[in-house]
């Protein structure tokens, strides 16, 4: 085995399909093909069942790919380290769910790029805590704000915040009185906030069938400002525009929300993630 079979097995099993991985890596198909099979010959085992849609890790790919993540981390942290100055420089890649890309947060930012100005800061954003998790343990990110129960096992969290949680509607002086004429709003399926709105609905024994699917804040706070529907979001989210929602309590079960700043666990942590952590703590941001 080569390291660079590693990357060809983790780029077919981010992908599911090898003519998705050869583009991803610049590879002929065939060759990708080839790898693969040369991978399952030498150690006597299939690592991906084949269909017309794709491939899907076997239980020994699914082992192999950890193992592969695990190892290419390993390689990141190598590099990492032996080219990492005093003086934080370089890359930083932050994940961060769109619930949590408040003003305070990008003063922050602001902060520390003026303060480390050889470091070029990096945002990914997502609504789903699944996708930011494997991208940390891909070596993809270096960390990550994350909404909701999401600390898994090989994960570290440096950071966490507390907020509420409420349906949150265009402004008005009265209640909302009938649930069951509004529609919502939500972002794509693994956003904690889309499960706990259709918890809150099958609590309320209402259909979820007047859902809006939405993939940025923007589009959401847009959808709520003019009526259209509501959303369960934390308060956080209307911190530019207060004014112009209502925010409505819901019960103690769905009430309480926390982010957190999480890394890799056992991971190198360079300078530049160094200072970037600190500088949260210093400033107690708060969403």
């Amino acid at each position: 085995m080569e390291l660079s079979d590693i990357d060809i097995m983790l780029a077919v099993g981010r992908s599911g399909k090898i003519s998705q991985a050869a583009k991803e890596l610049n590879y002929a198909q065939s060759n990708v093909t080839t790898r693969i099979k040369k991978l399952e010959e030498e150690y006597q085992v299939q690592l991906f069942n084949r269909s017309s849609k794709g491939v899907i890790p076997t239980e020994k790919g699914t082992q192999f790919l950890a193992y592969a993540a695990r190892i290419r981390g390993l390689l990141h942290d190598l590099q990492q380290e032996m080219i990492d100055p005093e003086e934080p420089s370089g890359t930083l890649k932050i994940g961060i769910v769109e619930t949590a890309a408040s003003r305070r947060f990008m003063e922050i930012l602001n902060e520390y790029q003026m303060t480390y100005p050889d470091v070029s800061i990096s945002l990914v954003n997502a609504t789903s805590p699944k996708v930011l998790r494997h991208k940390i343990q891909s070596s993809e990110l270096d960390g990550a704000f994350i909404s909701g129960a999401c600390v898994k096992e090989g994960l570290k969290v440096e950071y966490e915040m507390q907020d509420t949680v409420h349906i949150i509607s265009k402004r008005t002086d009265t209640l909302l009185e009938s649930f069951c004429q509004l529609s919502w709003v939500v972002f794509p399926q693994g956003c904690p906030y889309r499960e706990l709105t259709e918890k809150f609905l099958a609590e309320e024994e209402l259909s979820a069938k007047k859902l809006i699917e939405v993939s940025t804040m923007e589009n959401l706070l847009n959808c709520v400002e003019s009526g259209i529907a509501v959303t369960i979001m934390p308060c956080s989210v209307v911190h530019n525009k207060p004014e112009a929602y209502t925010l409505h309590n819901l019960s103690d079960v769905f009430t309480p929300t926390t982010t957190t700043f999480v890394r890799g666990e056992n991971r190198y942590v360079s300078s530049a993630l160094k200072q970037f952590m600190r500088l949260l703590h210093e400033k107690c941001i708060t969403f």
